[in-house]
């Protein structure tokens, strides 16, 4: 199935494949060859980003490059990867080898990956975060 991409509406993509291509060519990133594999990790990508982000609204009719970037770098870990890791929601603290105890504890993710070039490249584009209110001025 064809990619429906932003700002259409019910879009499954915020990148074109075109655009997609090129970047990974222009970053050195190893790409899919297939186009249905592409159109996948796009969605992923798309996906991830709409999900773990709030975007203003501005950015997305028409997407900025910097959301087309972030979008790009999401597909390329979707298509070596999972973006989104299951958690049983149990935090490990100790394991024990032979007479060697490691100690540890997971963050405050939830056992979520985090990709500081995804989140460097949308900051400053999205609606606040947790403890934000949002102000406009009269």
């Amino acid at each position: 199935m064809a990619l429906i991409v932003a700002p259409a509406e019910g879009y499954d993509s915020l990148v074109t494949l075109a655009e997609a291509v090129v970047y990974m060519a222009n970053y050195g990133h190893t790409w899919p060859a297939d186009e249905p594999a592409q159109e996948v990790a796009l969605r992923r990508a798309t996906q991830y980003i709409l999900s773990n982000y709030a975007l203003d609204p501005q950015y997305l009719d028409p997407v900025a490059q910097k959301v087309k970037d972030a979008c790009c770098e999401a597909a390329w870990r979707a298509a070596n990867g999972e973006l989104f890791q299951d958690s049983d929601g149990r935090v490990k603290i100790e394991q024990t080898v032979d007479d060697i105890t490691t100690r540890w504890a997971e963050g405050q993710q939830g056992g979520q990956m985090r990709f500081a070039v995804i989140d460097a490249l949308l900051r400053g584009l999205t609606t606040g975060g947790a403890m934000n209110i949002r102000l406009v001025r009269g």
